[in-house]
């Protein structure tokens, strides 16, 4: 048997990869009597639903679950080490990331901070590459909405019940999340869930619900990158979702696209929106000169200082009480953990280096992301390609890349080893149409 058995739920094409969805009883590593499937998907919602920042109100809570989350998925590790190592080559992009966070040890202002987050990472990486080892671009799309669409519902009942966990020191609607910025990212990530299973056809009045709902929080956060990006994913929709249709029926999704773009055009203008004022809403600043130069010229300084190779992985803002990251946090007078910008954060840590591995890596995925959109007229082929424009985006208000233990992460490398493994590749064998599904 293959390394990468094959059943699904998609229409028979001869270019479609069948490992895009899958029934319940599919995997994508070599099957085992020895544990459950059900299990798995238990572990899939737990790592995606601690991961999302749900339980972080909570952080004693949300360490114990990390802890819980390590010692399972080695577990699996050695219950599938056979299989996964198999499909190990797959996630070598992946794995430089951990690596060039622990090689940073050598030259980080905080050794034992560099060293103890690189392992955080690492595992961070290897739970990602097993999540899209072992399911397919559905199944995560569906356990993603299940979480998303979840904690919603939570954080919605925690805002009407006017809570006092669920509002910021502004009285801005948080939810269940940290900041306004994360429930409007992850009500932007449960739209795009439910964009992509509308299409494929699944409970569909339920991903309309779910869609009003994510909507509805979007408003309710007042998040300006959230607006911008759902702004976004309704431009995109129509182009991505009708690339294999009919000339007319293309036509009609270019103009509603190009019809998105102005709005979304005008919604910057009217409201003069841009990344750096986003970014320091997302620290609670006015978006003046005083506020941008307190904090993107100190950046600014750092990566000037130490150019290619920064000041260690996680090191700034764990420096001790006399740092620079300590002086920054009382400049601003904030309690801020990072420069709220993924591309700073990168080039402040790890230099020219991490900046180039994370580029590097995006480009990497793009070409897989459009790899499949060319092979597959599947509605779930798009998922990889509408992250990564979520990704760039979101990157630029929030510290989501080469970031342990974060949701954006995860989905990337689960994401990318699910697209990979839904390629034709010649070094492993391919399925033949006779466990193609019938229809």
């Amino acid at each position: 048997m293959t390394a990468h058995g094959v059943t699904g739920s998609l229409k028979r094409e001869p270019q479609a990869p069948a490992r895009l969805a899958q029934d319940d009883a599919g995997t994508t590593l070599e099957r085992g009597a020895d544990w459950p499937r059900a299990a798995e998907r238990l572990f899939l919602i737990f790592v995606l639903t601690i991961a999302s920042y749900a339980l972080s109100l909570q952080p004693q809570v949300q360490t114990l679950a990390w802890y819980l989350a390590y010692l399972v998925a080695l577990a699996l590790f050695l219950l599938r080490y056979g299989a996964f190592l198999e499909s190990a080559w797959i996630a070598v992009p992946l794995l430089i990331w951990p690596l060039a966070a622990g090689l940073s040890y050598t030259w980080s202002d905080a050794p034992g901070q560099s060293l103890r987050s690189a392992v955080q990472l690492t595992m961070t990486v290897l739970i990602s590459f097993y999540l899209g080892a072992r399911f397919s671009l559905a199944d995560l799309a569906r356990a993603l909405f299940i979480v998303l669409a979840v904690t919603g519902l939570l954080s919605l009942a925690a805002i009407l019940a006017k809570s006092g966990f669920a509002y910021d020191h502004n009285g801005i609607p948080r939810g269940i999340f940290p900041h306004k910025n994360v429930l409007g990212g992850r009500m932007v990530l449960l739209l795009l869930c439910c964009l992509m299973l509308f299409a494929e056809g699944w409970r569909r009045l339920t991903m309309i619900l779910a869609a009003a709902l994510g909507t509805f929080l979007i408003a309710l956060s007042q998040s300006g990158t959230a607006i911008v990006m759902a702004l976004g994913l309704c431009a995109l929709a129509p182009l991505l979702l009708t690339r294999h249709a009919a000339a007319p029926l293309r036509l009609i999704a270019y103009l509603v696209a190009l019809l998105s773009f102005a709005c979304l055009a005008w919604v910057f203008l009217a409201f003069d929106l841009d990344p750096v004022a986003l970014a320091l809403q997302a620290l609670g600043k006015e978006p003046t000169l005083t506020g941008r130069s307190e904090l993107w010229a100190f950046a600014a300084e750092l990566i000037e200082e130490r150019p290619l190779l920064g000041g260690g992985y996680d090191a700034f803002w764990h420096g001790g009480v006399f740092s620079a990251g300590s002086y920054l946090q009382h400049v601003v007078q904030q309690e801020i953990m990072n420069f709220h910008n993924s591309y700073l954060d990168i080039a402040v840590q790890l230099g020219a280096l991490g900046l180039a591995i994370t580029l590097l890596f995006l480009l990497f995925f793009a070409w897989r992301a459009l790899a499949l959109l060319h092979r597959s007229s599947s509605a779930i082929a798009a998922l990889p390609a509408f992250y990564l424009a979520f990704v760039t985006v979101y990157s630029l208000s929030e510290y989501a890349l080469f970031r342990q233990h974060a949701l954006i992460q995860i989905l990337l490398g689960a994401f990318y080893v699910s697209a990979v493994l839904a390629l034709p590749d010649p070094r492993r064998r391919q399925a033949s149409p006779a466990n193609w599904p019938e229809t």
